[in-house]
Parts: C-alpha cells; sequence; structure tokens
C-alpha cells in the first residue's frame, strides 16, 4: 500500500510541474508556438509524472486510485494541450 505522504508529495511536486506546464504554454502562445528548450522540458517532465503517477496507482487503496485519477486527467490535458500546440497550424489553413 502507498502511503499517504508519497502521493502528497507526488501531487505537491506534480502541481509545480503543472505549473510550469502552463507558464510554457502561454509563452509558447505568445510566441506564435515556438518551442524552446524550456517547453520541451516541461513536456517531459508532464511525462515522466504520468508514469509515476501509473507506477503510484498500482500500489494505491480506492481512495488514493480514485485521488490519483482525477490528477492523472489534469496531466493528460496539460500534455494533450502541449502536443497539440506543437503541431504546425498554419499548414491546415
Amino acid at each position: 500500500m502507498t502511503t499517504r505522504d508519497s502521493i502528497e508529495n507526488l501531487l505537491i511536486e506534480g502541481q509545480h510541474i503543472i505549473q510550469q506546464a502552463e507558464e510554457q504554454l502561454g509563452q509558447s502562445n505568445r510566441n506564435h508556438f515556438v518551442m524552446n528548450e524550456d517547453y520541451r522540458n516541461a513536456h517531459l517532465e508532464l511525462e515522466k509524472l504520468a508514469q509515476s503517477i501509473n507506477r503510484v496507482m498500482n500500489s494505491a487503496n480506492a481512495q488514493q486510485r480514485d485521488q490519483l485519477h482525477r490528477f492523472q486527467l489534469v496531466v493528460n490535458e496539460k500534455l494533450n494541450d502541449m502536443i497539440l500546440d506543437q503541431i504546425d497550424v498554419t499548414k491546415f489553413e
């Protein structure tokens, strides 16, 4: 069983990673979707976070799994936003 502290630490660390990703998404949008190294690092950190959530979820109890699942939805949403921003929207015009 996963300890409450380890899940709490994962959620706190995850919130920080999500905040960084949101900052990079905003900066990318202001710079006409130019992706820099910070953007790629934020994307990579989100992917690592998603993998960590999956690992922890395997040993969590039902209540913890529910909490982690909801958090995973938020992480996946940010990952999707970052992936969609990388698509060159001008080629579809």
